[in-house]
């Protein structure tokens, strides 16, 4: 069984639940992204499909863009066109998904205020260690998180892991990879304009805040302002 199986074990069963209500959350989506089968499971074990692929690197950020715009397109199509981003929402299967503001009080005064009314979809946390890339094309992996955000929050995430990681990412690359995610998340009947360059500029700076403490854990070799792949931003002012 071990060869067809993964087992991922938690210390704390409310961790251990939550994850399943997010991966059911996400199947019910029906977004068509790869997304590994849930077996009968625990609190404080799930009993997962074992996926076999590697991990993504930077010339796979636009197949796993066009993933994430798939499923958060869905999200709104489907359930999150009548969510708030600065309020919880409670979903079709009865996962509460937290709002946006939700433990990230500390950071968010770094992005425009304009956030607060933007369209909801969500983050899952798209580091690129929760991505397996097989022989079907990019799968996604892990479901500890699950919070309300603006579209291209996540995506975010996942430049600046990349970056992070391997170091400086052209300019024009991550042009070509917000274009993906955009178009896809209109594919699946999100807004058409669901995330300009300047909103993913902004939303880079607070995953920066949140992760620099990982620096040098978890292969994180490089801290973002040494490989910002754009002008760092101009402070807010009050």
């Amino acid at each position: 069984m071990s060869r067809t199986v993964f087992i991922k074990r938690y210390t704390d069963p409310a961790r251990g639940l939550a994850a399943q209500r997010h991966l059911r959350w996400l199947q019910h989506l029906d977004s068509g992204v790869h997304l590994p089968h849930l077996y009968p499971s625990t609190a404080t074990y799930l009993l997962l499909e074992r996926l076999h692929g590697r991990l993504l690197n930077p010339d796979d950020l636009p197949a796993v863009a066009v993933i994430l715009g798939l499923l958060h397109g869905s999200a709104y199509a489907r359930e999150l066109r009548a969510a708030r981003l600065d309020q919880p929402f409670n979903t079709a299967t009865g996962t509460v998904i937290p709002a946006f503001t939700t433990g990230r009080e500390h950071v968010l005064a770094h992005l425009s205020p304009e956030w607060s009314g933007a369209p909801a979809c969500f983050y899952k946390d798209a580091n690129r260690r929760n991505f397996l890339i097989t022989a079907h094309g990019p799968a996604l992996v892990d479901f500890d998180d699950l919070t309300l955000a603006p579209f291209g929050y996540d995506l975010a995430k996942l430049i600046v892991s990349t970056a992070m990681t391997f170091g400086h990412l052209p300019a024009e690359r991550l042009h070509a990879v917000r274009g993906a995610y955009t178009r896809s998340v209109a594919h699946a009947g999100g807004p058409p304009a669901s995330c300009s360059p300047s909103q993913l500029a902004g939303y880079a700076e607070v995953h920066h805040l949140l992760t620099a403490r990982y620096l040098h854990r978890n292969d994180y070799q490089h801290l973002w302002p040494s490989v910002r792949p754009w002008p760092a931003p101009a402070p807010r002012t009050a």
